[in-house]
């Protein structure tokens, strides 16, 4: 029996749509794509993103690229259903001299690394994306 990772397959759409050139994602809704979404759209790595409303609501995500690049270059999930990964405030990984964000879900809401390192929390490591 395989455990469904709506994160995972969210992450995965927006490089693939990106390395194709596309413009936008839609995709399901949930508070925590959401979050993740917020953060992706503060750190740069989106243009923007809407609820489409009614009952059978999703989320239109418009991508970024610059000069014909695509923003999100790469994305790689860190903690999954089957295997969670936590890690205390001294151990989060930090991304000197690149462009990748880590994505946390903490006590204080989804942040990214940098964020929480700032803020003294830890918490669930949930991807990574460049």
């Amino acid at each position: 029996m395989s455990v469904s990772d709506p994160i995972a397959d969210l992450l995965v759409s927006l490089k693939n749509a990106s390395h194709a050139g596309r413009l936008e994602v839609v995709t399901s809704i949930s508070k925590f794509k959401l979050s993740i979404l917020k953060v992706l759209k503060q750190e740069g790595f989106i243009d923007d993103y809407r609820n489409t409303g009614g009952k059978k609501a999703n989320i239109v995500i418009r991508l970024k690229f610059y000069d014909g690049e695509p923003a999100i270059r790469d994305v790689r999930r860190i903690s999954k259903p089957g295997r969670r990964v936590y890690v205390e405030k001294d151990e989060i990984p930090t991304s000197l001299g690149s462009n990748r964000v880590w994505i946390m879900s903490t006590s204080q809401g989804i942040l990214t690394g940098e964020e929480s390192s700032k803020r003294g929390v830890g918490g669930e490591l949930i991807c990574y994306v460049e």
